[in-house]
């Protein structure tokens, strides 16, 4: 644990490694242990660290905050307590708030930026996904909550990739016997993170990017359960398909604009794209990193 405040105590994970500094914040409701399996193979050539917003896991003892600069500041201090100096920061999901927001006014200590589909503007997202149905929910049974083996089996269907071992018990409760009982992190909770007015503005990021967007293809891309459903429930999650398609191109297509940002799409991806294609992610990165041109897609602008 890293203390930054008097009453706020942030877990930060040190992978090892030495050379440039490689930060790691997860998304939204994760820990930095989602990056368990992935983060640690860049340690040949960088010092490798995670990050784990407070409110969650390990870094529960405070609330999550409810706006973008205290979550830009925390990362802030954890860097300044570390003496990492210019930092790569890598993120998945919202975390590409938090990184933007960084580079914005922190632009001399941010050496790059590596989205994993978190690149996206939610100025509007929120308002629009609020006009979007939302499909049904997986079906759990009680044999599902028996233990964590069970848990992760179920995360696994429901989320379509293995969430590393170490970030389940990092952000579930379990009872005395091994059965589940629910998040550390309350939902209420998790809504605070998203309830700021301030949202990040990726024209003011002046900082070397790569946005590696996950492109869905099919409603199993988006809700990997897909085949549960009825009739009813596949028309719904058709139309989250069509939504989330929008969202990624309008997206992309803004970043793609941007002259220090190079945009890699992988098609057929799940918003986990670490965690799916992480050879293929990893690859991807170490290019960007090591200085090298990462050719745009046909549809690129």
């Amino acid at each position: 644990m890293t203390r930054i405040a008097p009453s706020v105590s942030l877990e930060v994970l040190d992978w090892g490694g030495r050379g440039a500094s490689l930060v790691f914040l997860a998304g939204l409701g994760n820990t930095a242990h989602v990056f368990d399996d992935f983060a640690p193979q860049f340690t040949d050539s960088f010092h490798v660290v995670g990050i784990t917003r407070r409110g969650f896991g390990a870094s529960s003892s405070s609330p999550p905050p409810s706006d973008l600069d205290t979550l830009v500041a925390d990362i802030t201090a954890v860097v300044d307590t570390l003496g990492l100096g210019r930092i790569i920061l890598v993120g998945h999901s919202i975390a590409g708030e938090e990184m933007t927001r960084f580079a914005e006014i922190h632009e001399a200590r941010c050496a790059g930026l590596v989205y994993l589909d978190a690149a996206y503007d939610r100025s509007g997202i929120d308002t629009a996904s609020q006009r979007q149905p939302s499909a049904p929910g997986p079906q759990i049974r009680a044999s599902d909550t028996v233990s964590l083996t069970s848990v992760r089996a179920v995360y696994a269907r429901v989320m379509g990739v293995r969430v590393p071992e170490s970030e389940i018990r990092a952000t579930a409760r379990f009872d005395s016997t091994g059965r589940y009982q629910g998040e550390i992190t309350a939902d209420s909770l998790k809504a605070r993170v998203t309830s700021g007015n301030r949202v990040a503005r990726y024209d003011q990021a002046h900082c070397r990017a790569l946005a590696i967007y996950a492109v869905p293809d099919s409603v199993a891309d988006v809700i990997p359960y897909y085949a549960e459903f009825d009739a009813s429930g596949r028309a719904q999650a058709e139309a989250v398909l069509k939504f989330v398609q929008g969202v990624v191109a309008e997206s992309r297509a803004r970043l793609a604009r941007s002259p220090q940002t190079t945009v890699v799409d992988v098609h057929g991806g799940n918003h986990f794209i670490f965690l799916q294609r992480p050879g293929e992610v990893a690859q991807a990165m170490r290019t960007f990193l090591s200085g090298g041109p990462l050719p745009r897609r046909p549809n690129d602008r």
